[in-house]
């Protein structure tokens, strides 16, 4: 199934000239309809949702070690099972709503917050989802998952063997792609006369691909440098340490350290591309990274006046200021 946007990737970026790879993207905004073809560096040709089969654990695992959390009760009420929870806003219900109908479990609650929740308590459930993410993990919450083991295997004789870190390419399956579906971050940034009429100044598109997490994972204080370091890596740049002030309840420290990387060179976008195209993103953000990709049409070049306006309505649609959210891409969801 496809989305009304059609992304056609041509390849691995290499240095042979002969190698070439396109870039077109049709946008339907208001009365506005865009068709630009960008010529980059490569070889390949993809579609996108080709590779969604068995790859739900690898994305679960992601989702899980991105932004959920493992919770086990301790004292007198040991002995009642861990449970998996995911908090989202309620713009996400759509995705979670897919997601628990794929694990066929658990339940969705709004607080009055604003803040949802979707909790997996039910112990055969949650072994379930536990033999679906075990040897899939990457980071120091593995810990956690090893706690849930030990108490299910106590209490409820499960017999669950823990299994060590995923040390397989990034590339390879779509743990990524759960992981950046938490944390993960798509903007266009518009500078001198791009992003206002007043400069004087040459403007200049940039399209922007970053992910931050916390310096120490706040369960086990454990450093999540290491796989930070990897996933930066892959994407061929540099990871940065830098303060940041916490915007949610969930955060006990008002000021913590993280880790980040920016993803913003234009002869790098490829990296980003290649690996979405193979393993797309389902919450919003998939959204976001559509504004992204069609935001790759306008690099490398001087824009016209209509240009400028038809990039500066992509960028305002992106992230906190989009309005309308089209769920289609759900229908072409992860697979066991």
């Amino acid at each position: 199934m496809y989305s009304k946007y059609t992304l056609t990737y041509l390849g691995n970026h290499t240095k042979n000239r002969s190698n070439v790879f396109f870039i077109r993207s049709t946008l339907h905004a208001d009365s506005l309809r865009l068709k630009r073809s960008v010529v980059a560096v490569g070889i390949i040709n993809r579609k996108h949702h080709t590779e969604a089969t068995n790859q739900l654990g690898y994305y679960l695992a992601g989702l899980i070690e991105g932004d959920g959390s493992i919770i086990l009760r301790k004292g007198d009420r040991e002995t009642i099972s861990p449970k998996f929870v995911f908090t989202f806003h309620s713009n996400e219900i759509p995705m979670y709503q897919k997601l628990q109908q794929v694990l066929g479990s658990g339940v969705i609650y709004k607080e009055k917050s604003g803040i949802c929740r979707y909790s997996i308590t039910n112990s055969d459930e949650v072994i379930r989802v536990i033999n679906m993410v075990n040897g899939k993990f990457r980071t120091p919450k593995i810990q956690a998952l090893y706690k849930a083991m030990d108490n299910l295997n106590t209490w409820r004789n499960a017999n669950l063997l823990k299994l060590p870190l995923d040390t397989s390419s990034l590339d390879s399956n779509a743990w990524l792609a759960g992981m950046l579906d938490t944390d993960g971050n798509f903007s266009i940034k518009l500078t001198g006369s791009y992003g206002s009429d007043d400069s004087e100044v040459r403007g200049r598109v940039r399209c922007v691909f970053s992910l931050a997490q916390s310096k120490l994972n706040r369960v086990t204080e454990e450093s999540n440098s290491p796989f930070m370091t990897d996933i930066s890596n892959f994407f061929q740049v540099n990871l940065n340490a830098k303060v940041v002030k916490s915007t949610g309840p969930e955060f006990k420290k008002p000021i913590y350290e993280a880790l980040v990387f920016y993803a913003q060179s234009d002869s790098k976008h490829y990296i980003t591309t290649s690996y979405l195209t193979k393993f797309p993103l389902m919450t919003s953000k998939y959204l976001n990274y559509l504004d992204f990709f069609k935001g790759l049409s306008y690099l490398g070049k001087r824009l016209t006046d209509k240009e400028i306006r038809e990039v500066r309505i992509i960028k305002n649609s992106m992230n906190n200021q989009r309005t309308e959210f089209n769920w289609d891409h759900l229908n072409s969801f992860y697979s066991k």
